[in-house]
């Protein structure tokens, strides 16, 4: 089981309202055993031939019925304000988590089963908190208030109740295991329909160009039998459960009662204790066997928290303090890597002792077969992944030095797979630069030749662009990505594959948009076309996780190796 260190927390620096909740619980107990007391002496005095006093017994008897409801009101205020305050304290702590985590935690989990995590699990543990919670207090507390009470009428009676109740734990105890590991069950079934769901959303047009939607049909069958089949065992449990806690409560009622009866005929009780009893006895019997379920009710929150904590022990990225500032801008060499190694998997190496530098305003290459390492250096450039081995500085600066929000600051980034979010076109644009004015914006896309697209659109920058930006083509969305570029003006700009999924023509304008980004920045780009890199200062080729050969177009085109050879096929698929 995972620690519940950060649930856990919550609830103790909340601790003040889950007090107050107990408070106001005790004092609803209390009060209806004071108000029990009352009719029980009522009975006693009357029956002993006493005068009652009824207006006394009525006021004192309304003052209780007054405070009591009060207190049951305040009672619930306090138990929503605690579980409003632990569970938004909770969402912000997996929010924030979910910002400072490794990016291979989400390279290794899949999307659709984190929101699951986020939206579902949140979402039991909300149910846990407002309602589960409160009952398991208010059981406990009642238990012990009215034990007392009983206790007080006469130490026999609450030794037979007592004697006769522990039966209720053991089942209830075998019930939270069982259930437990069905809810488990449950969550893990409901992430493999939600990664079901997400691919045949996101790839609806993969489905229907091949006709395999009855492929996808089957896959949410199935996973939605397996669900109700779980769903029904653990349906099957809980309806037991029932029907146990009544019979249960059943027997050890009538033994009370008969003993309570026989107390009475031997004079150990009075008739107005008995009343008092079996009004008093109904409310133990329901806080008694209430609380070990509400505790096989709690299991099920209690798996969501495991699930739900699993994401807030993951590790987080690391950062220094170091943040851009005159000196550090001005290094010459902006980014040196000595000697780095990576692997995604041990013992596959993905760089290995890869040594290279770039100095200020330089535009450098990567190109080289798939799988050669040309991604893998960009996500270690970003501090996305961590280097294995050897250095990476950055302006003069040690990675581990650097705060990573920070570097990031001095990076733009332009990939060949481009996101936008379901907003309008201005707001994707100035998702790079918070704060900037429309003005900014206008001339960012100018630059990337997209304004004049964008003013033909009926709402212009106001147009929703829909998920992933549905509603533009591939060269579309690349000038929108290069308009972010240029209104951060980082002074590094990372080109991953910008055009490669373009045909000639769109490819042609696109450079000239590049062009205007990479204008007096430093630039780093990894190229599959190399028609995209002729012009670039040293071209590097890597093969292996190795720079196997660097140097101009024509230097290495004149050593007729690597390159040559590649820039030759390239040549001669063009010419087909």
């Amino acid at each position: 089981m995972h620690n519940k260190k950060v649930f856990t927390g919550c609830m103790i620096r909340h601790g003040g309202l889950l007090a107050a909740e107990a408070i106001l619980a005790l004092a609803v107990s209390v009060i209806l055993v004071q108000g029990n007391k009352i009719i029980s002496g009522v009975i006693d005095e009357m029956l002993s031939g006493r005068q009652v006093l009824f207006g006394s017994f009525l006021l004192q008897f309304l003052i209780y019925t007054v405070v009591g409801t009060i207190a049951a009101f305040l009672q619930s205020a306090a138990a929503n304000r605690y579980a409003v305050a632990v569970c938004t304290e909770y969402r912000d702590l997996v929010a924030e988590k979910l910002y400072r985590t490794e990016y291979k935690y989400f390279d290794a989990n899949y999307s659709a089963t984190l929101l699951n995590k986020v939206i579902g699990d949140l979402g039991e543990i909300t149910s846990f908190l407002e309602t589960v919670l409160p009952d398991m207090i208010a059981s406990l507390i009642g238990i012990f208030t009215y034990a007392v009470y009983i206790g007080e009428t006469n130490l026999g009676l609450l030794m037979v109740i007592l004697i006769t109740y522990p039966l209720i734990f053991w089942i209830a105890g075998k019930l939270v295991k069982r259930i437990r590991g069905l809810q488990a069950n449950y969550r893990q079934k409901t992430d493999v329909m939600a990664q079901i769901a997400q691919d045949a959303v996101s790839g609806i047009l993969v489905l229907r160009s091949f006709g395999i939607e009855e492929v996808f049909r089957k896959k949410m069958h199935k996973a939605s039998v397996e669900l109700v089949e779980n769903e029904e065992k653990r349906t099957q449990i809980t309806n037991t459960a029932i029907v146990v806690r009544k019979l249960i409560q059943w027997l050890p009622n009538i033994i009370s009662a008969v003993y309570a009866v026989w107390l009475v005929s031997r004079g150990a009780v009075s008739l107005g204790g008995l009343v008092g009893f079996i009004l008093i006895l109904s409310k133990f019997v329901d806080a008694y066997t209430g609380l070990p379920f509400a505790m096989v009710d709690a299991s099920t929150g209690m798996v969501s928290v495991d699930r739900v904590e699993k994401i807030l022990s993951a590790e987080e990225e690391p950062s220094g303090e170091g943040c851009a500032d005159a000196v550090t801008r001005a290094a010459e060499n902006v980014i040196a890597f000595e000697k780095v190694d990576f692997s995604y998997h041990e013992n596959v190496p993905v760089l290995q002792g890869l040594t290279f530098s770039v100095k200020k305003g330089e535009n450098i290459a990567f190109v080289g077969e798939s799988g050669g390492g040309k991604s893998t250096i960009f996500r270690i450039l970003c501090g996305f992944y961590e280097k294995t081995a050897g250095e990476y500085r950055f302006f003069g600066r040690r990675i581990e030095e650097w705060n990573r929000e920070a570097l990031r600051e001095q990076i733009a980034l332009v990939s060949q797979n481009v996101f936008l979010f379901p907003t309008t076109i201005a707001e994707n644009i100035a998702y790079s630069k918070p704060g900037a004015t429309k003005e900014q914006i206008v001339e960012a896309c100018k630059k990337a030749q997209i304004h004049d697209f964008i003013q033909t659109l009926p709402e212009g920058y106001d147009t929703m662009v829909g998920e992933r930006g549905a509603i533009l083509s591939g060269g579309q969305k690349q000038r929108l990505a290069i308009a972010r570029a240029i209104l951060k003006d980082a002074p590094v700009l990372l080109l991953d594959e910008p055009t490669s999924a373009l045909d000639v023509e769109t490819e042609s304008g696109i450079q000239e948009a590049i062009s205007t980004v990479m204008a007096g920045r430093t630039c780093v780009t990894i190229a599959h076309r190399l028609s995209t890199v002729q012009n670039a200062d040293r071209i590097c080729v890597l093969r292996q996780g190795r720079i196997a050969e660097c140097g101009t177009h024509e230097e290495l085109l004149k050593q007729s190796g690597v390159y040559a050879a590649m820039y030759g096929e390239e040549a001669d698929h063009a010419e087909l």
